[in-house]
């Protein structure tokens, strides 16, 4: 079974609706085609500052092979390494510019494949009307009103005992 995460456009793309038939169902799998083609998948999915680095680590590499005299099978191992990073982490980079962008994670789907995953996903999204259910990533910190009492120690509600 594999997972996906399900995101949906940012408020004000229309109604509740018109945002969950917009939803984007991303795979939490390896990703062969970033794997193989790094850079040019990265122009692809329009990771533009993820493309800038991977062309300075494969041209730092490079570099380090031609004028530094480092050994072409380290090099090799090296991009391998590289590829490999992409691969793994190539649908989250996805995931992480639709949230700069605001788009929202509302639910994680678990499903044999993408068809049964929107099956799924719209099940529990569109059940009578009712709103998704949005996945906060953090709560908010808890803001405390000064206290006129001193504090002594970790626990001032003790009084210092």
């Amino acid at each position: 079974m594999a997972f996906y995460q399900a995101l949906i456009p940012p408020p004000g793309a229309g109604g509740l609706r018109e945002e969950v038939e917009q939803a984007r169902l991303l795979p939490e799998s390896f990703t062969f085609s970033a794997f193989v083609f790094g850079g040019v998948w990265l122009l692809y999915k329009r990771l533009w500052l993820a493309f800038v680095l991977y062309a300075l680590v494969w041209g730092g590499l490079v570099y380090a092979q031609r004028q530094l005299g480092f050994a072409i099978g380290a090099v090799a191992l090296s991009q391998m390494a590289l590829g490999l990073f992409l691969g793994f982490e190539g649908q989250n980079l996805i995931a992480r510019k639709l949230l700069r962008k605001g788009w929202r994670l509302v639910d994680v789907v678990e499903a044999p494949d993408l068809s049964s995953a929107e099956r799924r996903f719209f099940e529990r999204a569109l059940p009578a009307g009712a709103p998704p259910r949005v996945v906060e990533t953090a709560p908010a910190p808890a803001r405390f009103a000064p206290s006129s009492a001193p504090v002594i120690g970790l626990f001032p509600e003790a009084n210092g005992r």
